[in-house]
């Protein structure tokens, strides 16, 4: 089981390994603070706003729902607090 947070985290790198973005690029291109990235890649994050998903999607040049189109999304593979 994961949280909410390893979730992201993990659908994070896979996008960014495979566009090749650090994160810094990634909080260029979507607007989200440098520090607020690399808190949330950190896992010192617990709580992320559906408004940070968006525009990390976003940055990433994809839709929110492909970004949580995972089956680690799914409530029976998420640990909810």
């Amino acid at each position: 089981m994961k949280s909410i947070g390893d979730a992201v985290v993990d659908r994070l790198c896979k996008y960014m390994e495979e566009q090749k973005l650090t994160q810094y690029k990634l909080s260029q291109l979507s607007g989200v603070p440098f520090p607020t990235i690399k808190s949330i890649m950190q896992r010192r994050t617990k709580d992320i706003s559906l408004k940070t998903v968006i525009m990390l999607a976003d940055g990433l040049k994809i839709s929110p729902s492909e970004f949580i189109n995972d089956k680690s999304f799914l409530i029976e593979n998420l640990e909810i607090n």
